[in-house]
């Protein structure tokens, strides 16, 4: 009974739909954006030609347009798993249809990692920038003994979280994280912060601070566990709480 239960589930990921670039076939691999990758196979003298007609460079484009990123990441995955670089898409060919299926698993697999490769240094790039900036802040505010970066701290669940700084003011705890408009941003966020209480008798500041416009939703989930902090009002902000005046972070 499970397995036809699983079969059912996964029905929807075999359908097979000709196209000008091929028969289209989504997969269960995933993009950042969690949109499945979708492999063509179209035929190529006596075999198949398999390919993601551009996927993963699309998919990173979105997320940050970085041609040179871009191909290097293409170049380091398919060798990874032995692909092709025709153009802009990631191409196997296979002898006959006994090879279709480990070809379309490699092409698939090594899209979604192309992707998923690009938009981590992307985000991770824009974060560096943000830290740079908020550290200069937290400088014209606190002395620099008070200001810890990449601080470690143990969860309610007994994993340790890294915020970008802890500010210890006033009886205040300052844990503080860039956060960019990413999807891998904001889960490590949200997981970091919702995991992580002040110390006993402490009165704890979380702020995610950010400098790009967030979507509603991602708003709407970091707001659960943190203060939601435009950095263009982060000073302003810190300050009103170290004088116990009601913060406004807008």
């Amino acid at each position: 009974m499970i397995c036809k239960d699983v079969r059912a589930a996964l029905y929807s990921y075999e359908a097979c739909k000709e196209t000008e670039d091929g028969a289209r076939l989504t997969t269960h691999c995933l993009y950042p954006s969690f949109e499945p990758v979708e492999v063509f196979v179209a035929r190529y003298g006596s075999g198949f030609r398999v390919h993601d007609a551009g996927g993963a460079v699309r998919a990173a484009w979105i997320h940050g347009r970085d041609d040179a990123l871009i191909t290097r990441m293409l170049n380091r995955y398919a060798g990874r798993f032995h692909v092709k670089i025709v153009g802009d898409s990631l191409v196997v060919e296979a002898i006959d249809a006994q090879w279709l299926t480990p070809a379309i698993l490699a092409v698939a697999n090594a899209s979604a990692a192309v992707a998923a490769a690009a938009v981590e240094h992307i985000v991770a790039a824009s974060e560096n920038l943000l830290r740079e900036k908020i550290f200069g802040v937290l400088r014209d505010v606190f002395p620099l003994p008070d200001i810890a970066k990449d601080y470690s701290i143990r969860g309610k669940s007994g994993k340790k979280h890294s915020f970008d700084f802890s500010v210890h003011g006033n009886h205040q705890i300052f844990l503080i994280d860039a956060v960019t408009p990413h999807h891998i941003s904001i889960a490590a966020k949200y997981v970091a912060f919702s995991d992580v209480v002040a110390p006993s008798g402490a009165g704890a500041q979380k702020y995610a601070v950010h400098d790009r416009p967030l979507e509603p939703d991602d708003v709407s989930l970091l707001q659960q566990v943190a203060d939601i902090v435009p950095f263009r009002a982060l000073e302003l902000g810190i300050r009103r709480v170290l004088s116990h005046e009601p913060s406004r972070f807008s």
